[in-house]
């Protein structure tokens, strides 16, 4: 299934600008239904126009290509060197990379690969939750994993770990309270600390509840559908972003609604790439 049914006018690999891979994965399985993140958002998907009328874009235009979804192993670390594998061709022939999970852990993977073709690479991370220990265990999670490897910004954030909060630089966290308070303005150190080069890691719990309840561990007091899009435009204008996943849908616990709000926000986020970055 392609992303948008853009099958008539899907682009041979070699010519196209992005390449967009769904990843079945659910992690732990605290969320059993995770793994159907990728479907049910491609199964969306064909409900979109492919016109854009607020930025006057036809996605046909954009050379769109959907590759095959990723066959998960049960083991974390087997499933984060296999990504790393498969991807890494992708960044390196400077294609747009648009993942679709799945669990959140699979940005550890992709940004593996990223680093293969910008080793300067940094990570903007929009979520509820900082994902540098585990809840449960206090065990380094994903974004620790990640932050081993190069430099991570949060945006969005709502809760957090106690631990957490002492691992994380000021200039690196933004809460989403302080956006709703001063506007994206709050985000301009946040974003400007990095490097000109980004990977953008969009968990869908960074949306407030009220439009995304279909997450794993819903937090009250998240960005609305327009500020998180004039968040990744602004990101967009002023980075490189060379790839990109939307994570964190949980299908079971939701309606069509939370299935067309991700599906055109991975239609947006590939928008505001693709203007500014090619």
């Amino acid at each position: 299934m392609n992303f948008l049914n853009l099958s008539a006018t899907k682009p041979p690999y070699n010519q196209a600008k992005a390449v967009i891979l769904p990843i079945p994965y659910k992690g732990s399985g605290r969320t059993p239904s995770m793994n159907k993140g990728p479907e049910v958002i491609l199964q969306a998907s064909q409900m979109l126009s492919a016109y854009d009328v607020e930025t006057n874009t036809d996605l046909n235009e954009l050379n769109l290509h959907t590759l095959d979804p990723m066959v998960c192993p049960d083991n974390r670390q087997e499933v984060m060197d296999e990504l790393a594998n498969q991807t890494s061709p992708h960044f390196k022939k400077n294609k747009l990379v648009a993942a679709i999970g799945g669990s959140h852990l699979i940005s550890e993977g992709l940004v593996r690969a990223a680093l293969g073709q910008d080793n300067n690479l940094s990570v903007l991370h929009l979520g509820a939750h900082p994902h540098l220990l585990d809840p449960a265990t206090e065990e380094p999670d994903v974004m620790a994993r990640i932050k081993e490897k190069c430099m991570i910004s949060h945006i969005g954030i709502r809760s957090m770990v106690k631990a957490e909060k002492g691992k994380i630089l000021i200039d690196n966290l933004v809460f989403a309270r302080d956006i709703y308070n001063n506007g994206l303005n709050a985000a301009a150190d946040a974003i400007d600390v990095l490097s000109e080069t980004v990977y953008l890691a969009i968990n869908l719990d960074v949306l407030d509840p009220a439009c995304m309840p279909a997450v794993a561990k819903p937090e009250p007091g998240g960005l609305d559908w327009y500020t998180l899009n004039n968040l990744i435009r602004m990101v967009a204008r002023e980075k490189t972003i060379i790839g990109f996943d939307v994570t964190g849908l949980a299908p079971q616990q939701s309606g069509l609604h939370t299935h067309l709000l991700a599906a055109k926000l991975v239609y947006k986020t590939l928008i505001c790439c693709l203007h500014n970055n090619r």
